[in-house]
Order: C-alpha cells, then sequence, then structure tokens
C-alpha cells in the first residue's frame, strides 16, 4: 500500500492544509494575481530555513520555487515572501510571524518569544498548535510566552513611569526623591556656563 502523506486538519484559502507534516512545512500564503506564480501555495520548510513554492496536490506540495532567506527565522522568511516582486497572501500563520518580525524589531522581545507572543496571544493559536507551528515544545511555548509577557510589562511600567510627573510621584511616594538620592537644589543647579 503507498504511503499517505499526513496533513493537518486545519486549512486554509480552500483547501490548503495548514501543515504538511511529513514534509515538516507550515502554510504560510499563496501567490495571488495573474501572473504565472498565481496560485501557487508558500510554505516555509523547517530544517532548511526557506520558503518553498509550488502547486499542492495529493496531500503534497510539488514545489516549483524557493525564496532564500538570510535569516532562518520563520518571521524573517515571511517577511521575505510579503515583500516578494508578487502579489501575496498571508494565510493566518503568515500574518502572525510579520506582525512577530516587527515585535521583534520594535520590542524587547527576543524573535523566538515575539513569534510565541504573536501566535499565542494575537492570533489565539493553542499551546500545542503554536509549538507544531513552530516545530518546537510546548514547554518551550510556555517558557517563551512567560518571558515575553514578563518583558513587555517591564517595558510597559517604564514607559509609565517616563510619563508620571514629577509631583505626582513625590504624593505617591514622597521618599522617592530621598532614595534616588535627587534633591531639590540638584533639579534647580546653575552650574551650566555658557560657552564664550
Amino acid at each position: 500500500m503507498p504511503h499517505q502523506p499526513t496533513v493537518s486538519e486545519e486549512t486554509e484559502f480552500e483547501g490548503l492544509p495548514r501543515r504538511l507534516l511529513d514534509q515538516d512545512a507550515v502554510l504560510i500564503g499563496r501567490v495571488t494575481g495573474d501572473g504565472k506564480f498565481a496560485g501557487l501555495a508558500a510554505y516555509y520548510i523547517h530544517g532548511q530555513g526557506s520558503i518553498l513554492i509550488g502547486h499542492y496536490e495529493s496531500q503534497e506540495l510539488k514545489p516549483e520555487y524557493t525564496i532564500e532567506c538570510e535569516s532562518r527565522l520563520m518571521s524573517a522568511c515571511v517577511r521575505e515572501f510579503s515583500t516578494a516582486d508578487v502579489e501575496t497572501e498571508l494565510s493566518t500563520v503568515g500574518k502572525a510571524l510579520l506582525q512577530a518580525w516587527h515585535f521583534g524589531d520594535l520590542t524587547p522581545l527576543s524573535h523566538k518569544q515575539a513569534h510565541v507572543y504573536a501566535l499565542r496571544e494575537k492570533a489565539e493559536f493553542s499551546r500545542d498548535e503554536t509549538a507544531a507551528i513552530l516545530n518546537i515544545s510546548p514547554s518551550t511555548v510556555d517558557t517563551h510566552l512567560q518571558r515575553a509577557k514578563e518583558k513587555l510589562t517591564a517595558a510597559e511600567n517604564l514607559v509609565q513611569f517616563v510619563y508620571v510627573d514629577a509631583d505626582e510621584l513625590a504624593e505617591v511616594h514622597p521618599d522617592f526623591f530621598d532614595e534616588a538620592g535627587v534633591s531639590d537644589e540638584a533639579s534647580s543647579s546653575s552650574d551650566i556656563t555658557p560657552l564664550s
């Protein structure tokens, strides 16, 4: 009996499976428009760190083209696919990973933490589905998510602190300036000398 490829039950784009288990592939999008690439599926291939583009038939991706990624990060590959010279449409995973790319660049999160955070918190994938998409263990998902939340909370607290008015801070915590070694005299120093 011939081998029957294993695919995930979750589908997008009128029947493309989210994951091709035998090919260790995750659907990140498809090519749209009218060109010769139109209708081709785009899957990120774990272990290769690249995106293969081709026809999906008989429960397998028949690759015809590739997008080589400078970085093996899934989010970096999704970004390269989304900025390719063809019209593209991202899958749910692709959209979350593109958001993760921006999180990794604009927040204190590592890209791996950003991947988990985007998939779990923004796209609302389950713990096990996130692990399967990223090809990591569920406990690693938990660890990355916990650290991501801690970093984002710390960053949010810092931003809130920066925008606190000094008088409000003194009212809430009167000893703050004493503890920080800041005195009223230091804030009104006239040690600035004009340049001649």
